[in-house]
């Protein structure tokens, strides 16, 4: 399974270092266009979406990180340096409904 990122051109280029690639987007609508294409992608089994596109995408970051399947959907620090709501942890075990 492939981890993909969706962000700002710094947080996307970091990611890629580490072999992780994705998209570079700007506004929220440029970040949902991203984030449907990778979700009818079979082989994404997580996307990372830097945490300043996800305040810009509001409740509906909220509806595609607490999906029911695959791929998993969590944000990241992004390049500014905001932090993450939440841990992989609890977007596991809100996501499947499991308490590891």
């Amino acid at each position: 399974m492939k981890i993909k990122i969706v962000g700002d051109i710094i947080t996307v280029r970091g990611f890629g270092f580490a072999g992780i690639d994705g998209v570079v987007v700007q506004t929220a609508q440029e970040a949902k266009e991203a984030i449907r294409s990778m979700l009818t992608d079979e082989d994404v089994g997580l996307i990372l979406v830097a945490q300043g596109i996800a305040n810009k995408l509001g409740g509906e970051f909220d509806a595609y990180r607490f999906r029911k399947h695959l791929p998993l959907i969590m944000s990241v620090e992004d390049s500014t340096g905001e932090k993450a709501a939440e841990d992989i942890m609890a977007v596991v075990q809100k996501s499947l409904g499991l308490k590891l």
